[in-house]
């Protein structure tokens, strides 16, 4: 790793921490540089703002703990039902144990919707998950495989926004009947029963 590679990856470590655990809003640039043990130069010479760095950030944070989960040999080695059971396992894990990830996608997403700016970037990383679900089910000959790939996303957003909100108030969810209300429902349905 480069020192530049190092600094940036500091700066993505702390942000991600700082706006995770308090908040999008609730977070300056000022915190993050002395987190991170940067100058505001050096921080400023990575992002132009505190939009992008948050952005950046996000899209730093999926790439490293999610992308590893659905790599080229796991794709290659798993059929298509394990492959979505694979999927919705590592999906639901990261809502039950990565909450803070949830509120800070939330936050980031939030402030890219009132800003108007970049839809260009969230469409490209949120298509990126949908065409990897949707390639699966074409594979598995599902009839409008794009669609089933957003409805099965949709409701991993819901859960996870609700989970989140349920943790917050003490309350508690079945994380396990809701992972085998999603296979049974994305992964082991009959098509044929279905017409």
């Amino acid at each position: 790793m480069t020192p530049e590679s190092g600094m940036k990856e500091r700066i993505f470590e702390s942000a991600f921490e700082l706006f995770s655990s308090r908040g999008y809003d609730k977070v300056s640039l000022s915190e993050i540089i002395e987190k991170a043990g940067v100058s505001k130069g050096g921080l400023f010479h990575y992002f132009d703002s505190k939009y992008a760095l948050g952005r950046d950030c996000l899209m730093w944070w999926a790439q490293t703990h999610m992308e590893p989960a659905f790599s080229e040999e796991l794709m290659k080695e798993m059929d298509g039902k394990d492959l979505l059971t694979h999927f919705i396992d590592s999906m639901m894990d990261l809502i039950e144990n990565e909450t803070i990830f949830t509120r800070f996608f939330w936050s980031i997403f939030d402030e890219a919707m009132r800003r108007k700016e970049d839809t260009g970037i969230w469409m490209e990383f949120l298509n990126s998950y949908v065409s990897m679900v949707e390639n699966i089910y074409r594979e598995m000959g599902v009839k409008d495989p794009r669609m089933k790939a957003m409805l099965l996303l949709s409701n991993m957003d819901g859960i996870a926004l609700y989970y989140a909100m349920l943790k917050e108030s003490g309350t508690e969810m079945d994380i396990g009947a809701l992972k085998a209300e999603l296979i049974r429902t994305y992964v082991t349905f009959d098509e044929e029963a279905r017409k």
